[in-house]
């Protein structure tokens, strides 16, 4: 691996792409989460914190480059962070639209996409399915009333929810000043003095363990959350996202039509476990992940 201390800035200039791979979760930040980035950006905004903020790692992983120049990285461990700043710069590039057109379109067209590329390459950060067509949503600008006409749906989750608490913050007054917040200067804050370690394995290194050993220590993985990475890890890169949209979706999906958004993961589960134990075979509930090389094997076969 090689880390280097990087700016935000560094990290999205140039023909790259950040892909969020499927086995990671969906962006699952909340309030208190951006509540602390905020105040984080708003010490260093009042000089309370002097020069650079750490922000933390990104852990990716270099892919080969297209034919056309994009640079994909897959993001192993990050991915709430950087998703969250690019959220961000989408909504402070449209706090200066009125205000400084040529500011708000160098954040989009540097930050924000790879200018000159089509489809999923537009994107600088991809993020998995679940969100990605919420966060293209808010990347290429469409207005709220838009997108509800459209498809409803994009006006709900946490990507959206995330956007519309930092386009809150942005009309608000520096505090205890009751003056407007000066948005070059936000915006220079954002992209030069958040610090940033960017963490780079090499390209024999396995994403998928280095993933599951450095989410031991966060939250912790539910046994669904294992099982689908394997079995994903064990396809070809090119056949993955085929597989994901026309059988694991639709199989993930029958589960949720029937039971509730929280407890779905919990009767997907059990399944797991009664599949396992079909012919006698004793299998502790808390340890089906142990045994994902054997039931991968079998369940690719029903699943997959």
């Amino acid at each position: 691996m090689k880390a280097s201390e990087t700016t935000l800035r560094n990290l999205l200039e140039g023909g790259k792409q950040f892909q969020i791979p499927l086995f990671q979760r969906p962006y699952s930040w909340k309030q208190e989460n951006w509540k602390t980035l905020w105040e984080d950006l708003m010490s260093l905004y009042n000089d309370e914190v002097q020069g650079s903020y750490f922000l933390g790692p990104i852990v990716t992983q270099a892919e080969l480059g297209t034919a056309d120049g994009i640079t994909p990285y897959v993001v192993i461990d990050g991915q709430q962070r950087l998703t969250t700043l690019s959220i961000l710069l989408a909504a402070l590039r449209n706090h200066l639209k009125k205000d400084d057109k040529q500011m708000s379109e160098q954040i989009y067209e540097f930050y924000l996409i790879n200018k000159y590329h089509k489809n999923d390459d537009y994107f600088k950060v991809l993020p998995t399915q679940n969100d990605r067509d919420a966060y293209k949503n808010i990347v290429e600008a469409k207005t709220a009333k838009t997108a509800k006409t459209k498809n409803p749906e994009l006006q709900s989750g946490q990507i959206n929810e995330a956007y519309n608490f930092f386009d809150k913050r942005l009309k608000e007054s520096v505090p205890e000043q009751d003056i407007p917040l000066d948005l070059t200067k936000l915006k220079k804050i954002i992209l030069e003095q958040l610090v940033i370690v960017n963490i780079t394995s090499d390209a024999n290194d396995n994403p998928y363990l280095i993933f599951e050993s450095l989410n031991n220590k966060g939250e912790e993985l539910t046994q669904v959350d294992l099982v689908r990475n394997y079995i994903f890890m064990r396809l070809p890169h090119e056949e993955r996202e085929e597989v994901y949209e026309n059988e694991w979706l639709p199989f993930v999906e029958s589960y949720k039509s029937s039971v509730s958004q929280k407890v779905y993961s919990d009767e997907l589960t059990n399944a797991f476990w009664f599949y396992l134990r079909k012919d006698g075979e004793a299998v502790n509930q808390k340890e089906i992940s142990v045994n994902r090389k054997v039931f991968s094997k079998r369940i690719s076969v029903k699943i997959l």
